[in-house]
């Protein structure tokens, strides 16, 4: 995607990191509408093989980046009110541009409101959510592997989780 992105939509200023119940978190301090650009994610690149942590983005090319603060601290939610997108700046003397990633508000966001993403992890990542979201589906996972976060367990998963509405697990 190429976009053209002022310095004034960029607006970490407006943000802050707080306590939350299941670490820090970053909320807004102004209203920001979907789609707006909230801030964008700086960091270090690195691999596996020279470290990482429970914050890294994983990118394609099996680089890792090691986001700074304040959006280190974004939260997973089953209902998420933000993505990260990669976007293209134009650069001169660089045909390609200038690729950066960005927080983008999906859905209006109002003051005081945390900023939530959804991790989106491999089912062999997965580990349980506690987002409270009403759409909970109990796991941090890709929506596209519930299936496979399923098999990895053994005929007594079924016995040990029980179904909501949605159709998801959730643990006892």
């Amino acid at each position: 995607m190429m976009m053209d992105i002022s310095e004034d939509d960029a607006d970490e200023h407006f943000v802050r990191v707080d306590e939350t119940h299941v670490g820090k978190g970053v909320f807004a301090t102004r209203p920001y509408p979907k789609t707006a650009i909230i801030g964008e994610i700086t960091g270090d690149l690195v691999t596996p093989e020279n470290g990482s942590s429970e914050y890294t983005f994983d990118f394609e090319d099996g680089l890792q980046l090691e986001p700074h603060e304040p959006f280190r601290f974004v939260n997973h939610s089953c209902e998420p009110n933000c993505e990260f997108d990669i976007l293209e700046e134009p650069a001169p003397g660089n045909a390609l541009g200038i690729r950066k990633l960005y927080l983008i508000a999906i859905r209006d966001i109002t003051p005081e409101e945390e900023f939530t993403i959804s991790y989106n992890w491999p089912a062999d990542s997965a580990i349980e959510c506690h987002c409270g979201s009403d759409s909970c589906v109990g796991w941090i996972v890709c929506e596209t592997e519930i299936d496979q976060l399923i098999d990895q367990y053994d005929d007594d998963f079924e016995s040990e989780y029980d179904f909501h509405e949605v159709g998801y697990f959730f643990p006892d």
